[in-house]
């Protein structure tokens, strides 16, 4: 079973063209992508979004980037990757592909004989990642999700890849630079996680939310990501960013019963521990859970549907 290969064009300039897969679950699949040839020698980056196929800004943030960054000014070579879940894009399902009910950012490496989702997430390691110098996955906050801008890198491999991954990710400028270890029982499969675990410098980039295609959002990730491929080599000059602000540790906060989500904070808010966060009610009002934070911190992201089912995300906090 094989993937084609992206096509790099020549010295200087720029290709589009389509991934297939004859793995048996993409049968009939194709997945548009950008290739840029810079004047000068350097490193290969790939930028991916729509991982989740509902977070418009990264993907809006990806085309343009595949558009407007100039062959002239590259150096090296660039892969660009706007719509991994193309299933859940043309299907407006947040999070997992309408095929298998898997999430593709819980899935990496993948693997090439499983469903839809492993399939896929294998394709896209293998020909995107695991050659690439440089990695960004670009987010957008989805259809249920309300989220501060931030980014996140992997601390926990080799010292290189972590001191790059982390330069990457400042370099974005967002208002959280996130970075953790993977975490025994934690959540795995993560783009940029097992990027980093593959020695590739790996950055996940979030803006935007709630299903909106928000143009502030789009330029955020736009003008971040040209910074982060300075870091990386692929740019010339040095990047020139915002402060951020670095958490070390994040927690996030489960349903513990189905039943209609009321929060009372909103991203970015400033919380403390034993603070309420927001109540669930039953279908009829009335409050089965009282949901408080539990450590000190700021609100990254919290879920904006009042629809949760047990062990359902209803807030993030990054300490």
């Amino acid at each position: 079973m094989s993937t084609t290969q992206p096509v790099m064009p020549a010295t200087g300039q720029r290709h589009e063209g389509a991934l297939t897969s004859d793995f048996p679950a993409l049968e009939g699949w194709s997945w548009p992508y950008v290739t840029i040839s810079g004047q000068q020698d350097g490193p290969l980056a790939t930028i991916i979004a729509g991982i989740h196929g509902c977070e418009y800004v990264s993907i809006r943030a990806a085309v343009r980037l595949g558009r407007e960054l100039d062959p002239g000014q590259v150096r090296g070579r660039l892969l660009i990757v706007p719509i991994v879940n193309l299933p859940s894009f043309w299907e407006r399902v947040p999070f997992v592909s309408p095929i298998d009910g898997l999430n593709p950012n819980r899935t990496f490496p993948g693997r090439p004989d499983g469903t839809f989702t492993e399939a896929l997430a294998h394709m896209i390691f293998q020909t995107c990642i695991v050659p690439s110098d440089a990695f960004i996955d670009l987010h957008g906050g989805d259809l249920v999700e309300e989220l501060a801008p931030f980014t996140g890198y992997a601390t926990d491999a080799a010292p290189e890849v972590t001191s790059k991954a982390r330069a990457m990710a400042e370099a974005f400028g967002l208002d959280y630079c996130i970075g953790r270890p993977q975490q025994p029982g934690g959540r795995s499969g993560l783009t940029h996680m097992v990027a980093a675990r593959h020695g590739v410098p790996g950055v996940l980039a979030e803006a935007g939310g709630i299903g909106q295609l928000t143009m502030p959002d789009v330029d955020l990730l736009v003008d971040g990501t040209r910074r982060a491929l300075q870091v990386a080599g692929n740019l010339p000059g040095e990047p020139d960013a915002p402060a951020t602000r670095h958490i070390s540790r994040s927690v996030t906060v489960f349903a513990p019963a189905a039943g209609f989500w009321i929060c009372d904070v909103r991203a970015g808010d400033e919380v403390r521990a034993g603070q309420r966060l927001g109540q669930i009610l039953s279908l009829l009002g009335e409050t089965l859970e009282t949901i408080e934070a539990p450590d000190d911190g700021f609100v990254i992201y919290q879920t904006t549907s009042a629809a949760v089912k047990p062990d359902g995300l209803l807030v993030n906090i990054g300490a």
